[in-house]
C-alpha cells in the first residue's frame, strides 16, 4: 500500500543525499591527492563516476609498494580496477582507456562507504606520504 511507496521514496531520497555527500568528500580527496602527488593521475571520467570510488595511477612507482605503504599507515586500498582484483596483470579496462601497461600496473583504487561523513584529508595525506616513501626507496 501507500506506506511502502512512501518508505521507498524516503529510502531513495536518503540514497541520493548520501551519494551527493560521499561524492563531494571523494571529489575533495581526489583534488588533494592530485595537488600533493605530482605523478598522480585520476583514472576514469573526472565527473561521471561512482560517488564512493577513486582510482589513481602513480607513474614511476610500484603500485604494490604503495599499497603496502598505505596499509602500514592504516589505509586499506586495492590495486588496479575491481575487474582485475587479485591479478598481477594490469587492468584490461585501464589498458583499453589508453593507459600504458607499465603505468596501469601502478594503479591504486580507493572505495569509500555510503555512510562516509567526514573529510578524507588524512587519507589524502597518507597517499602523498606513501607515494613519496616508495619513490624515495626506489632511488
Amino acid at each position: 500500500g501507500r506506506p511502502d511507496h512512501q518508505q521507498a521514496a524516503q529510502r531513495e531520497a536518503e540514497r541520493a543525499e548520501s551519494a551527493e555527500r560521499v561524492g563531494a568528500l571523494v571529489r575533495d580527496f581526489v583534488a588533494r591527492v592530485l595537488a600533493a602527488v605530482p605523478v598522480a593521475r585520476l583514472t576514469g571520467d573526472p565527473v561521471h563516476r561512482l560517488p564512493g570510488t577513486a582510482s589513481f595511477t602513480f607513474a614511476g612507482t610500484s603500485g604494490e609498494a604503495v599499497l603496502l605503504e598505505l596499509e602500514r599507515r592504516g589505509i586499506v586500498s586495492s590495486s588496479g580496477s575491481a575487474c582485475a582484483a587479485g591479478s598481477d596483470e594490469p587492468s584490461h579496462v585501464l589498458l583499453a582507456t589508453g593507459i600504458a601497461p607499465e603505468v596501469a600496473q601502478t594503479a591504486v583504487r580507493f572505495t569509500f562507504p555510503h555512510g562516509l561523513d567526514r573529510p578524507l584529508d588524512a587519507v589524502a595525506d597518507a597517499v602523498a606520504a606513501s607515494v613519496a616513501a616508495v619513490a624515495a626507496a626506489d632511488r
